[in-house]
């Protein structure tokens, strides 16, 4: 009886969240993208030796956030390969949440990123999970722009790579503006992986995971311009930037092109 009491209090709680909370804004949008590993100024094959032009691809997402007087949350999900065979394709999705613990805007902030692809390139398929749960900071902000940091504990699933892999610091920043007219967004993420374990470290930074001059970090982000064409098109390029990280070592890139409609 205690126990369903108390699980009835859980759900009444949970329940009156909505009510409570107060919608401030939010985005969401449908985009159709183009990676091209190829384009950029690190176009080297990955630590395998596998031509990286084979990862071009295109892609169809779907994204969404919103902020409310408590925090705020965001998600994605990508359908990746939709130019190739059914057999080989793959899928990527994340969500992101920052719960503010203090009025000044300091929260806590947990991450869940997600893939998952068809084929590996040797035969199999691949499968990653990454977790990260510490704190943030959402105090950072003003009339059409925002810069919300965070620094956690970074877990890991991938294959035989499990559990622990260091830690994890990133930010995510945005300024809308109008120039000549039209309206532009500019946007830009980051995420700085360090102390990993050697495992990881070995797969991200060295040719064949041989572990030789292996680093413990690795970086991964993106700097976006989109033109706002109207309420509900826009359409920009994003620049893809990483230091050993998906199994490519020193610093490589690539080029994403993007049509979206805004909801």
């Amino acid at each position: 009886m205690r126990k369903s009491l108390l699980a009835l209090g859980v759900v009444a709680a949970v329940s009156a969240v909505p009510a409570q909370a107060e919608y401030l804004f939010g985005f969401g949008g449908m985009y159709v993208d183009y990676q091209a590993w190829n384009h950029g100024i690190g176009n080297d094959n990955d630590n395998f030796n596998a031509d990286i032009e084979d990862r071009n691809q295109a892609v169809i997402g779907i994204e969404g956030g919103a902020v409310f007087d408590w925090g705020q949350i965001y998600g994605f999900y990508d359908y990746e390969g939709v130019d190739r065979a059914g057999d080989d394709r793959g899928a990527s999705t994340k969500g992101t949440i920052h719960y503010n613990l203090t009025d000044s805007g300091i929260s806590l902030y947990a991450q869940v990123y997600n893939t998952d692809k068809d084929n590996d390139g040797n035969g199999g398929a691949l499968h990653e999970q990454n977790r990260v749960i510490g704190l943030g900071y959402t105090g950072l902000k003003g009339d059409g722009w925002g810069f919300t940091p965070f620094i956690g504990i970074h877990q890991i699933n991938s294959g035989n790579i499990r559990g622990n892999n260091g830690g994890m610091f990133g930010y995510v920043g945005y300024y809308n503006t109008d120039i000549a007219g039209q309206n532009f967004t500019f946007s830009t993420w980051n995420e700085l992986e360090f102390a990993r374990n050697d495992e990881y470290s070995n797969l991200q930074s060295t040719d064949f995971n041989s572990g030789v001059n292996s680093e413990s970090w690795g970086l991964n982000g993106s700097l976006n311009a989109m033109w706002n064409i109207n309420q509900n098109w826009s359409t920009g390029v994003l620049y893809r930037y990483t230091v050993n990280k998906l199994a490519r070592k020193d610093y490589q890139d690539l080029v994403i092109y993007r049509v979206q409609y805004n909801f």
